[in-house]
């Protein structure tokens, strides 16, 4: 019930005017209202569906923002070779993702990718596109240029299975396009690439020193060295463990031969123990330790070497030093990995940060890394790029 007695005074006590006073004279012959029941749910109702109402009408124009965003970024991305999977990072994708963007920018049509248009040496074009090749691995985004590129190592393949044109560092390129190789074939079970990499790992084992090291093509006087015997094993690795058995043997033989190299504090020389030119000592203790360090070839270094090559593992990843060695840090990413411990991983957050602080962030070349770095020469902009790459996975 609505009750309307009105004083003929203001809620300060003050009198009321004569013309207000008489409207309120008026309103006391107006008769009570009585209702039938009380209003105040069906207000309170009404106003609830009036709040729902609103609510329902804000959802949906967000969805259809929504799909409208999400189609302009699919228009926009696709039409630049990148569809993000989150819309929110869509101006800041991953360091790897950017990698593979630039990678699959910049291969030629033929499958390969140009050294001479990045600064790197022609004769190790095979081995850079199949650096590039195992970057793009596993990745969707990736997957049409792996393929092209994966046909473009094939077809340069020699009669006598070799890559590449025949010169002192041929097998650098043979150790590594098998190794890019051979992982493709573990996503890809074709029969022909399969033939390929039966002749090409011949190749391999019939150059193997008489002392289980590889070492250049052609020398007057042949000598086993650590970094292309390093490239030998994991290829010899990859395609034992693809019904290969008989291969375990040569891996076996270059694993001593590296261990032989090894000294009493844990570094590794380039021929011999001690021998370190260049001074790579960094660079060739990471790529024993590469090798060494699991547990199955663990009895070929003594324990007290093997803790000695383990701190010097640290002591590389926490002080990597002024130049920007892609070379290394590629090894020894590696090495840590295979050590798989609590304080591996977090040296190999050290190394993570120091590569993503050199990677480009704007303009055409960003995602990649520059070249102007040691052996950028060799192998420029593809090599620096594909090895960081492959360090921060």
């Amino acid at each position: 019930m609505i009750n309307n007695k009105m004083e003929p005074h203001d809620a300060a006590g003050e009198e009321m005017p004569a013309d207000l006073r008489a409207v309120v004279e008026r309103l006391k012959d107006v008769p009570r209202a009585v209702v039938s029941h009380d209003l105040a749910p069906e207000i309170l109702a009404s106003i609830q569906r009036d709040r729902m109402r609103r609510r329902r009408l804000a959802i949906g124009l967000a969805a259809a923002a929504t799909v409208a965003l999400v189609f302009g970024a699919r228009l926009w991305f696709g039409g630049q070779g990148v569809l993000p999977a989150d819309l929110a990072k869509a101006g800041s994708l991953d360091p790897a993702r950017k990698a593979i963007t630039w990678l699959c920018a910049t291969q030629e049509p033929d499958g390969s990718w140009s050294t001479a248009r990045w600064g790197g040496d022609k004769q190790f074009e095979p081995a850079l596109t199949a650096l590039s090749l195992m970057t793009l691995l596993g990745d969707p985004e990736g997957a049409a240029a792996a393929d092209k590129s994966t046909a473009w190592l094939l077809s340069r393949q020699q009669p006598d299975g070799t890559f590449g044109d025949t010169f002192s560092g041929t097998p650098y390129n043979q150790g590594i396009v098998v190794l890019a190789l051979g992982r493709a074939y573990e996503i890809r079970k074709d029969e022909a690439l399969k033939a390929a990499l039966d002749r090409a790992v011949a190749v391999i084992c019939t150059r193997q020193y008489a002392d289980g090291g590889w070492g250049y093509n052609h020398e007057a006087h042949p000598a086993s060295n650590l970094s292309i015997t390093l490239w030998q094993i994991e290829a010899l690795r990859v395609a034992a463990g693809q019904g290969r058995p008989q291969l375990q043997a040569s891996v076996e033989r270059g694993l001593r031969w590296m261990a032989g190299v090894a000294s009493d504090d844990g570094s590794f020389g380039y021929q011999k123990s001690g021998d370190t030119p260049g001074g790579a000592s960094q660079t060739l203790t990471a790529m024993g330790a590469m090798s060494l360090l699991d547990g199955a070839h663990a009895g070929l270094l003594s324990s007290s070497r093997r803790q000695a090559m383990v701190a010097q593992m640290r002591r590389s990843a926490t002080n990597p030093g002024a130049d920007m060695d892609y070379y290394r840090r590629y090894f020894l990413t590696a090495a840590l990995k295979r050590m798989g411990e609590e304080i591996a991983r977090r040296d190999l957050g050290v190394i993570r940060n120091d590569l993503l602080a050199q990677q480009v962030t704007q303009g055409p070349e960003a995602g990649s890394w520059t070249a102007d770095t040691r052996w950028g020469s060799a192998g420029g902009r593809i090599y620096a790029t594909t090895l960081a790459s492959l360090s921060l996975r």
